[in-house]
């Protein structure tokens, strides 16, 4: 029997989780706005934990979540918190009931405040976070585009910049190896205009010497951002003239180290090398098209009638990738 859930706001009726995985929207990784690095690490959170919840005194569904502080600081990597960092937290909700992110689409221009009600229960050592309706439905309406953030790695950087830098590479990885790039690489590209946008600084932020503006807003973070997590981003400048305009982003990942016997020969290290890339293939397109990947296994099940049954699983979902691919998704 299921356990029956109450609050102000009635009888809870239904709670679904948005993503099934640590997903974000790139529309929010490449949006403009700008908050401490705490309320980041919690927006981060509260995106990958987010439910669409319907309450029986309610007309309307709410997107919120509830969590341990535990929890939260665990998954950031972090060790348990004390009395300063619990002041903190309840200082990054505040600010995030203040601010706002603007999406820019080049189609469509769309403010949303953050968060419209938080609760830091100290009896429970839980928070309630209710992010704003319309930012919930956008979320919802976000079908494209999606990358999956490790957290960890979020909880490790300090600085706000180097998180921005941290999702917005991320927001790209699905053009690495393609349209021109080389292999496991990728790349993105920012105006210096973009840049003062996206991360909203004021009109006299760095507004002074150009080198200036290099070392604290680009060098500095992305140092932060190779030292820190599994990224490598190095930046050239494009130039008008003398003048600096832009900056070309240049993106891959580490490699990962891999665990080899001596007993392991050529032929077992190349296929060891061909099942890591198809299963990160099969990744990338589960992620950044979920409700696009479960028709295309639809259609992949109903050609191929595969003996004992789910135990070809694996090999439904590879069919399904090759149909997104004829279907032109990349």
């Amino acid at each position: 029997m299921n356990e029956l859930i109450t609050s102000e706001q009635g009888t809870l009726e239904y709670s679904k989780k948005l993503n099934s995985e640590l997903l974000q929207p790139n529309q929010i990784s490449q949006g403009l706005y700008k908050c401490s690095p705490l309320a980041k690490q919690l927006l981060a959170y509260v995106i990958a934990d987010l439910k669409i919840m319907k309450w029986s005194n309610l007309n309307i569904e709410t997107y919120e979540t509830t969590f341990k502080t535990s929890d939260f600081v665990k998954a950031l990597g972090k060790s348990r918190i004390g009395s300063k960092q619990k002041d903190l937290i309840k200082s990054a909700l505040v600010e995030l009931q203040k601010s706002y992110i603007a999406i820019d689409t080049g189609k469509k221009f769309e403010t949303f405040s953050w968060v419209t009600h938080a609760v830091f229960s100290d009896v429970d050592h839980k928070i309630n976070i209710e992010i704003n309706h319309h930012l919930g439905q956008a979320l919802v309406e976000y079908k494209h585009g999606f990358t999956t953030l490790q957290l960890i790695e979020l909880g490790r950087l300090q600085s706000f910049y180097a998180m921005r830098y941290y999702e917005i590479a991320l927001s790209w990885i699905g053009k690495k190896g393609k349209e021109g790039n080389k292999k496991g690489c990728w790349y993105f590209e920012y105006t210096v205009d973009e840049l003062r946008k996206t991360f909203q600084l004021g009109d006299n932020e760095y507004s002074g010497r150009m080198t200036n503006f290099i070392t604290k807003v680009v060098k500095n973070p992305l140092d932060e951002v190779n030292e820190k997590t599994n990224l490598t981003v190095s930046f050239d400048k494009i130039k008008d003239g003398k003048n600096v305009v832009g900056f070309r982003f240049n993106c891959s990942e580490k490699a990962t180290s891999v665990q080899i016997s001596k007993d392991t020969d050529k032929q077992q290290l190349d296929e060891i090398k061909v099942i890591n890339e198809e299963q990160a293939e099969l990744a990338y397109f589960k992620n950044r098209y979920p409700e696009e990947f479960a028709e295309a296994l639809k259609i992949a099940r109903q050609q191929n009638e595969l003996p004992f049954g789910d135990s070809f699983e694996i090999a439904y979902e590879a069919d399904a990738v090759e149909i997104l691919k004829k279907q032109g998704l990349k």
